[in-house]
């Protein structure tokens, strides 16, 4: 099994909603994606993927909520922005963009501190 991983970054805030502490209310991050994805299988060239092709398709989704206020963009106007989710987000719609029969988006992990990170995965 081949594992790629791409590194990038987003700044945004968001508040925690029904948190019995600081974070529920406004502040921000500096948050850190690490997206891996997985093949069993290289090309003609004898690459899983380009990692440009990697880093393309999550800055999509990076956008959306680059210098955001995560409460108030989809889906998190309705779901809490916990690290988790925005881990579990980040999996699914870079997962869309990416994923083919021979490649797959294997795990997310978001750093939203230099001392604190979560990683989804659905192994």
């Amino acid at each position: 099994m081949f594992v790629l991983k791409i590194v990038t970054d987003f700044a945004a805030a968001h508040s925690l909603r029904d948190y019995p502490g600081d974070c529920s209310r406004l502040h921000g991050h500096n948050w850190q994606v690490e997206v891996l994805v997985a093949s069993k299988v290289l090309d003609d060239v004898g690459m899983a993927i380009d990692f440009r092709d990697i880093k393309k398709q999550t800055k999509v989704v990076v956008k959306r909520l680059d210098h955001q206020y995560l409460n108030e963009v989809t889906p998190f106007d309705q779901l809490n922005p916990t690290a988790e989710n925005i881990a579990k987000y980040f999996f699914e719609e870079v997962g869309k963009l990416i994923n083919t029969d021979d490649v797959r988006v294997k795990e997310i992990t978001i750093w939203e501190t230099l001392r604190a990170s979560v990683t989804y995965s659905e192994d």
